[in-house]
């Protein structure tokens, strides 16, 4: 089965594992649409702090306190309530949040105290979501689903996307990355076009080209991660694809 990218499954319904196509899916165009958050001189790592982050303030702008995990990556909160949810209360109603503005794409489950714990996570791109917006948001979707108003639940906020190339031009040690399994052979030539469906983004090296999505997107860092159109099939392929820059642009390719 294909290895699920963290930070980057918004289109994964709990309980749901991704299928295993028997070949990627008939080229059609382009790679479904990521967005394009900003940079700021080539990077995004200014998107981790305020007024994205919360920062090294520890709360938010109400004094709810608010806890950085994953290298400042993810946000956990407790929205106060009565009493928590079970998880059979939450899936039952997991539709209905979805339908609440700005929430197609939360889910329930074991994403807190490093997936130990069930609890709310609502991703979105660096650059694009602010925490304290999304913490927001969620309290309001909350408010307005009569089975799950007024609880206690913990919550996770990740922001998507990569904060600047995988590696520097000069790094030799740097080049693409396999789609599932495969060793690269740097004296092997390269065949792009293996998935042009989701290949995208102009490069200038293989440290520029990432993975994105669920794992089946070979694209241009500067592409967010989280990604609507991005779905998680896990594809067969008859020889060993990888991500990385093929003709000026990143692309799964095979070898020869």
């Amino acid at each position: 089965m294909r290895a699920l990218a963290p930070l980057a499954l918004l289109l994964v319904a709990c309980g749901t594992p991704p299928s295993r196509a028997a070949g990627p899916p008939a080229a059609s165009g382009s790679a479904v649409g990521f967005s394009r958050p900003p940079v700021v001189e080539g990077s995004r790592r200014a998107c981790l702090e305020p007024p994205f982050t919360p920062g090294d303030a520890g709360t938010l702008a109400d004094g709810t306190p608010v806890t950085a995990v994953g290298e400042g990556r993810g946000w956990v909160v407790t929205l106060d309530g009565e009493q928590e949810p079970d998880a059979t209360e939450v899936h039952a109603a997991i539709d209905e949040l979805r339908e609440q503005p700005g929430l197609r794409f939360v889910s329930h489950g074991l994403y807190c105290g490093e997936h130990t714990r069930m609890c709310l996570r609502l991703a979105g791109n660096l650059c694009e979501l602010r925490v304290e917006e999304a913490v927001a948001t969620l309290r309001a979707g909350l408010a307005a689903v009569p089975s799950l108003a007024g609880r206690r639940f913990e919550v996770m906020i990740e922001l998507a996307g990569a904060l600047g190339p995988r590696c520097e031009e000069d790094d030799r040690a740097c080049g693409p990355v396999p789609y599932e399994g495969g060793t690269y052979d740097p004296l092997g030539s390269r065949i792009g076009g293996a998935f042009p469906s989701h290949s995208r983004g102009a490069c200038d090296y293989d440290g520029e080209c990432v993975v994105m999505g669920c794992g089946n997107h070979c694209a241009l860092w500067e592409f967010g991660g989280a990604n609507e159109g991005a779905t998680c099939e896990g594809y067969a392929f008859p020889q060993p694809v990888f991500c990385g820059c093929v003709e000026g642009e990143c692309q799964w390719f095979r070898q020869r």
